[in-house]
């Protein structure tokens, strides 16, 4: 038997949906500035929780615990509330912020009925606004570099 065959299409799914997640919230902000060291720091460690709430939501989803993905939810709509969240003001930039909130809102919606099925299409909507904000993120900052 093949090593993937023991695992359900959505796991892969979702594992693979996880590391796109973590490879655009990782690597694809940056300041457009130097930040002093200290400030670099709290930048690495917003950025770290990011990925550990995602990283809960994943798991949660995996192992269908719905308390784990309303935890690692409430965690992301707490930190877009963040200054540091906020990285453009421009209104496309704004859009995808309510975009990713929507999602995140349904996502602990379906966890709290348990709607595993729904939380995890919720999901994929939450890491489809995050990849493409990242990619809008990173577009804005080459073209003001020109």
């Amino acid at each position: 038997m093949h090593r993937w065959a023991q695992f359900s299409s959505r796991t892969v799914i979702l594992w693979g949906a996880g590391c796109l997640l973590a490879a655009a919230c990782g690597t694809a902000w940056w300041p457009s500035s130097p930040l002093a060291a200290q400030d670099e720091e709290t930048l690495s460690a917003f950025m770290r929780r990011k990925l550990d709430s995602s990283s809960k939501v994943l798991e949660g989803l995996t192992t269908e615990d719905a308390e784990l993905i309303r935890e690692g939810a409430a965690a992301l709509l707490e930190m877009s509330k963040a200054a540091r969240w906020n990285v453009l003001l421009d209104e496309d930039y704004r859009e995808f912020n309510r975009e990713f909130r929507a999602a995140v809102r349904k996502l602990d919606e379906a966890a709290e009925k348990e709607n595993f099925d729904n939380a995890t299409l919720q999901w994929f909507d939450a890491v489809k606004a995050c990849v493409e904000c990242h990619k809008y993120v990173r577009s804005q900052r080459v073209a003001t570099k020109k």
